[in-house]
């Protein structure tokens, strides 16, 4: 049966761990992994490396890495580094 798999509100200081700890927690069972970003107003590299990592493994356990509440700024900030190809973005 496919889960989803949420994680409550992330704001910056705890952004790394939460996805580090998305990325470990992915065993393919799940269908999508969420992620609330309403509260994260800025992405630094390792939060960039993290996501990256996040969406290769879930890429291949076909597990979808939806981020919800993503502000203008970080948008912006995965679209340069060609992350937003991705992941799928929702209000």
């Amino acid at each position: 049966m496919a889960m989803n798999t949420g994680f409550p509100n992330i704001d910056e200081a705890s952004v790394l761990p939460a996805l580090r700890e998305a990325r470990e927690k992915l065993n393919g069972t799940e269908c999508e992994v969420v992620l609330d970003f309403s509260s994260v107003r800025r992405v630094g590299q390792d939060a960039l490396k993290a996501i990256e990592e996040l969406a290769s493994v879930a890429g291949k356990k076909n597990v979808r890495v939806v981020l919800r509440g993503v502000n203008v700024e970080v948008y912006k900030v995965l679209k340069l580094m060609h992350l937003t190809g991705r992941v799928v973005f929702v209000n």
